[in-house]
């Protein structure tokens, strides 16, 4: 890794501790119980951010997926809160992606997992799977 990247990707680490480290923790725990295998953590590309980028248990397909995560759902499912924005975001990101060596002939799908850590309840995780569309 260059200098550069290590530099992107120390801009991009978040406290240990805060509540959507704890959901994306759960969230690539989970995928590795469905046989994903996870490639990265917080990958930074640019100005843009993956929470997770796995390999499906396909074997191919590379899957880069946002993970929400919030203590309870009264303003909504935390799967809604991935709009427009986000999903340009993270279009733009895959469209870099597909310039690096390693991930040039692979498909793309992107999921979102949505994690709610109600207090004194156990962890809810959904997994949408091709959650919104590539616009590239």
């Amino acid at each position: 890794m260059n200098w550069l990247s290590s530099l992107l990707r120390r801009a991009c680490a978040r406290p240990g501790a805060s509540l959507g480290v704890r959901g994306e923790r759960l969230a690539a725990a989970h995928l590795k119980k469905q046989g994903y295998r996870v490639l990265e953590r917080n990958l930074c590309v640019g100005d843009d951010e993956a929470d997770l980028i796995a390999l499906d248990p396909d074997g191919r397909t590379i899957v880069i997926v946002e993970v929400k995560t919030r203590a309870d759902e009264d303003v909504g499912p935390p799967e809604a809160s991935v709009g427009g924005v986000k999903q340009h975001r993270i279009n733009r990101l895959a469209a870099r992606l597909q310039k690096r060596r390693e991930y040039r002939d692979h498909p793309l799908r992107f999921d979102v997992i949505a994690v709610v850590l109600a207090a004194d309840k156990e962890p809810v995780l959904r997994h949408i799977a091709g959650a919104f569309q590539s616009k590239w």
